[in-house]
């Protein structure tokens, strides 16, 4: 067999095996999931649906369930993959960029609902918010933004209460949890880490700044609920660990403000500074 043929065959067989390929991705690329917008949602058909939902992509993989987004501007953009519960999202911008530059975001039910209440949450990093949570101006914008922020039920419900929570960084908050204005803002944010337990830093600036700036911060059940209760504990690269039901005394709220901070340590256990 000469050259020229020998090319022709393997050019032929070059392309047989193209089409087999291109036979298996098809249906693959077909599967992908388009979409899925509850018909009350995304203006619910006062307007066009991009007025109140788009996609940064193609939108793969996004849930939205019903009564969500209806304001304009509430979810444009979104990232793929971005999933929003029954009734949320429902301010200017609410939602906006949610889970995009690769990012994810997780919406809870009841959930976001303010102007700028999510921004941003989980651009380029990861957020999960729960039921009933987020819910007043920048309550949670920029929360997990190039980082990692997971946050509960029934927390973060007051303004900029966790705004920027485990951005460049890690934060965790459970239930019921830092509600009341700046009270977890920025925990666990620029290399920091931030732990917050339940029924815990609901005051005014209670926990704003815990474990931010490369410092470490954990705060456990029923603790740090005054105002500036245990504000910038860890911050700038310290170490700080409270207990469980600490650091609640209302005759001096500022009792374990800043414990651990600028480097330092501190470790606080259950019951104490009531």
């Amino acid at each position: 067999m000469n050259t020229g043929i020998r090319k022709l065959g393997l050019l032929v067989a070059t392309a047989a095996l193209w089409f087999v390929g291109a036979a298996v991705l098809m249906p693959q690329m077909a599967a992908a999931n388009a979409p899925q917008i509850d018909p009350t949602s995304c203006g619910a058909g006062a307007g066009p649906i991009s007025d109140y939902c788009s996609f940064e992509d193609t939108g793969e993989n996004v849930v939205i369930a019903h009564g969500s987004c209806n304001v304009q501007g509430a979810c444009v953009p979104l990232g793929n993959g971005t999933r929003i519960g029954h009734d949320s999202c429902n301010g200017g911008l609410a939602c906006a960029g949610a889970g995009t530059s690769g990012g994810s975001s997780s919406i809870g039910n009841d959930s976001c609902n303010e102007r700028e209440a999510c921004g941003s949450a989980g651009e380029g990093g990861s957020s999960s918010i729960g039921n009933g949570s987020c819910n007043e101006r920048g309550a949670c914008v920029d929360a997990g933004a190039d980082g990692k922020s997971s946050i509960g039920n029934g927390s973060c419900n007051a303004s900029f209460a966790c705004s920027g929570a485990g951005a460049s960084g890690s934060s965790s908050i459970n239930n019921n949890s830092c509600n009341g204005e700046h009270a977890c803002d920025g925990a666990g944010a620029s290399g920091g880490s931030s732990s917050i337990n339940n029924n815990s830093c609901n005051g005014e600036h209670a926990c704003d700044g815990a474990g931010t700036s490369g410092g470490s911060s954990s705060i456990g059940n029923g603790s740090c609920n005054e105002d500036y209760a245990c504000y910038q504990a860890a911050y700038d690269g310290g170490r700080s660990k409270i207990g469980n039901r600490s650091c609640n005394a209302e005759a001096n709220p500022g009792i374990c403000n800043n414990v651990g901070a600028n480097g330092g340590s501190s470790v606080i256990g259950n019951n104490k500074w009531n």
